[in-house]
């Protein structure tokens, strides 16, 4: 009796047996198929973590801080009032610069005077030195003309139709002519040297004044000197440059603050990216700007939206670096040649104000080739 029950299972089970190695094998392949068309149309990676862009907030000018008025993880608008660094010294750099501002002015003003006056004693020595060349004429013609009548006289005497009186007189008139002569070019000569000690006197002022295309350049100098003051003064008063949140805060007030050194960080909260590292087996597809599907570990089940915004293009090399201008190719026996990754850089478009940077993220590209779709669609 049992043998009868028993032996027509055997082919049912044979069958069953079938059926079963059948679904796995096509569980397989539909698994298999899955994975590919994942791995190509909605590659995936767990390397990734939350990033924003922050910057290193340190004063462009050294000093103790006096006002502190931000703590550690707080959120900051775009200029709010971050610390205040000792005014007092800087407010005397300025005071100094204003004084010698003024003082410069001043000497300015008695340059240009002393400009003034040298300009008159120019017009002064042209004037007389005009006189001289005139005084000069006027003693070469009488010269001229009491020599002529010497000339006229001389010959007379010999034929007796002049006396010697006469011809000695007419002498004499030239010989206080030519006198007058070299006196007159004396003269002439001390009026082209005074006109000459003036110009010199009026470069002098120009040169002192140090006024070139209408700008005066020692008091452009002071002015300068004045801002740099003035802008040295507003850096004592440190300002949010965008909105954020201030981390590792480790100051308090009364530390020294040195000019270009770091006294903590604002993170910029107002634009966050995911950092993925893809294999570059799965970037083949990826372009700018396809959407993506974000998981953060400590958001739990969340899911945030996204976009690629940037494929890295170059990371370090292991391996086949340059060396003194001839590639260096080592010798290795890998069997396993792993692919290399590359970051993709992912903006979230719906953050919320619980990021963190740093945080570990799940990427997904739910559309690698998102402007090829388009232009497939009819």
């Amino acid at each position: 009796m049992s043998e009868e029950n028993t032996a027509p299972s055997h082919p049912n089970l044979k069958i069953i047996g079938q059926t079963v190695g059948l679904v796995i094998i096509i569980a397989f392949v539909a698994v298999a198929a899955v994975a590919i068309w994942s791995h190509d149309n909605r590659p995936q990676t767990n390397d990734a973590t939350l990033r924003a862009n922050f910057i290193g907030v340190a004063p462009q000018a050294s000093g103790h801080i006096v006002e502190l008025h931000v703590r550690d993880n707080q959120y900051v608008t775009e200029g709010d009032l971050l610390f205040v660094i000792d005014e007092r010294p800087y407010e005397v750099a300025v005071a100094r610069a204003k004084a010698g501002l003024s003082v410069t002015r001043k000497e300015v003003a008695v340059l240009e005077k002393v400009l003034q006056l040298a300009d008159a004693s120019i017009a002064r020595a042209e004037a007389q030195r005009l006189a001289a060349e005139a005084s000069v004429e006027r003693a070469e013609a009488e010269f001229k003309e009491a020599h002529d009548h010497v000339k006229r006289l001389e010959p007379l005497l010999v034929k007796e139709f002049a006396t010697a009186d006469q011809l000695e007189a007419a002498r004499t008139r030239r010989l206080v002519a030519d006198t007058g002569v070299r006196e007159a070019q004396k003269l002439l000569a001390a009026a082209t040297a005074a006109v000459e000690q003036a110009k010199v006197e009026r470069l002098r002022a120009r040169d002192a004044i140090g006024e070139e295309d209408g700008v005066n350049a020692r008091i452009a100098a002071a002015e300068a000197q004045l801002r740099e003051a003035e802008l040295n003064l507003g850096y004592c008063r440190v300002t949010a440059p965008f909105s954020g949140k201030v981390v590792n805060f480790n100051i308090s007030t009364g530390a020294f603050a040195r000019a270009g050194v770091d006294l903590f960080t604002l993170v910029d909260t107002r634009t966050w990216y995911v950092v993925a590292n893809f294999r570059e087996t799965q970037l083949r597809h990826v372009e700018e700007g396809a959407p993506a599907e974000i998981y953060l570990q400590f958001k739990g089940g969340k899911r945030f939206k996204g976009k690629v915004v940037g494929l890295a293009w170059a990371v370090v090399p292991e391996d086949g670096t340059s060396t003194m201008g001839l590639p260096n190719v080592p010798r290795n026996l890998d069997w396993v040649r792993l692919a290399q990754r590359f970051p993709l850089r992912i903006q979230v478009e719906d953050p919320d104000d619980s990021f963190r940077v740093g945080a570990s993220a799940v990427v997904t590209i739910t559309d690698p080739s998102p402007r090829h779709n388009l232009a497939a669609i009819p």
